[in-house]
């Protein structure tokens, strides 16, 4: 998630997000419990293996043999690169499990954890020792511990990378290395906190093993201390919150920032991020007849997407403001089409705005 001044947004393509509660464990079943300590950071050579697990040796070496390159920071550069051209993201993608050959036979990976399994078995054939590292988001731990359920899983899988004589961290999402690491910390970049690491994707369980994980992980944090997490992240002062899919979340963003407001945009997560605009400025899109805010959290809103409704039948596009008994000050900005939207969003004004 890029974070930069006060301007946020959350995305879907690196995160585990799907609603629901965590099923019990069947009868018999076997969940392996996630552990820390995995890892042997004394014996790097150890994580050079290809376990069948990961997909086909041979094709895994195949490929890595045309993406090695003369240094490692570059041979990471580069499978990084072949992967963003030749795979595609489809979140629809995320839930089942799907190793190197799987992905590599579709084209498609479905979130962080099956990519960090590809990039992880390429920098492995590639002489370059590998573990994955699970993590869970320090908001979606909160959000766990204090109501049992969740409205979103919200995590991300890292990987430590063995370079220039010293273990680093490497986010193969972002495509971001952390020199400046430490095997030891539990906090990583974003707010997340490392609970499982190990070099075998499949015995960990990554989130593309989506029943056992939900399990392992809703036990695992159970009893967590919140005392081990960071602050939060807080609640920017003067944002107006977006709740818009791409490529209208951008162009609010830009025209915010053109007139000197930042923003938080938002496609999920409903019950956290609506509580945080609650009181302040919330921008809302709609495009055609396809709801954007999911039941129930679309109560309060529902008298403004009649109104909206109706003004549709003479004006198939436009803007509508309308401030909530509970202060909340909305702007909704709907169109036929999603061209129509970002026409209405050249010529918004933020003018509620602090």
């Amino acid at each position: 998630m890029n974070r930069k001044l006060l301007y946020f947004t959350i995305m879907t393509t690196s995160f585990l997000c799907l609603p629901g509660r965590a099923d019990e464990p069947r009868p018999g079943e076997a969940i392996p419990e996630p552990r820390f300590d995995r890892i042997n950071y004394e014996r790097p050579q150890d994580y050079l293996e290809l376990p069948r697990s990961l997909g086909t040796p041979e094709r895994i070496r195949a490929l890595a043999a045309s993406l090695k390159a003369d240094s490692p920071a570059r041979t990471l550069l580069a499978i990084g690169r072949w992967m963003n051209s030749n795979l595609a993201c489809d979140n629809r993608a995320a839930y089942a499990w799907r190793d190197f050959d799987r992905v590599l036979d579709t084209k498609v990976y479905g979130g962080c954890a099956d990519q960090a399994l590809v990039f992880g078995a390429l920098a492995r054939a590639c002489g370059i020792p590998t573990g994955w590292v699970k993590t869970m988001d320090a908001d979606w731990i909160r959000e766990f511990r204090s109501e049992g359920t969740c409205t979103s899983w919200r995590g991300h899988v890292f990987l430590e990378v063995y370079l220039d004589g010293r273990w680093q961290l490497l986010d193969a999402s972002g495509m971001r290395l952390y020199g400046d690491y430490d095997p030891a910390m539990r906090i990583l970049p974003g707010g997340r906190y490392a609970y499982d690491k190990g070099g075998d994707p499949k015995a960990m369980l990554l989130s593309t093993d989506w029943e056992r994980w939900k399990r392992q992980t809703a036990g695992y944090f159970a009893d967590f201390d919140l005392s081990q997490l960071p602050v939060g992240e807080g609640r920017p002062l003067g944002a107006g919150y977006v709740v818009a899919n791409s490529p209208i979340w951008q162009a609010i963003d830009r025209r915010a920032r053109a007139l000197g407001h930042p923003s938080y945009s938002f496609n999920t997560d409903f019950k956290r991020c609506l509580a945080m605009a609650r009181g302040g400025d919330l921008i809302i899109t709609w495009v055609g007849d396809q709801p954007i805010i999911p039941e129930p959290y679309d109560a309060p809103y529902r008298a403004l997407m009649d109104e909206m409704r109706a003004k549709r039948k003479t004006a198939p596009r436009g803007v509508i403001h309308k401030q909530l008994d509970d202060g909340t000050r909305v702007i909704l900005v709907y169109g036929e089409k999603t061209e129509d939207v970002l026409e209405a969003v050249e010529s918004l004004e933020f003018g509620s705005m602090p």
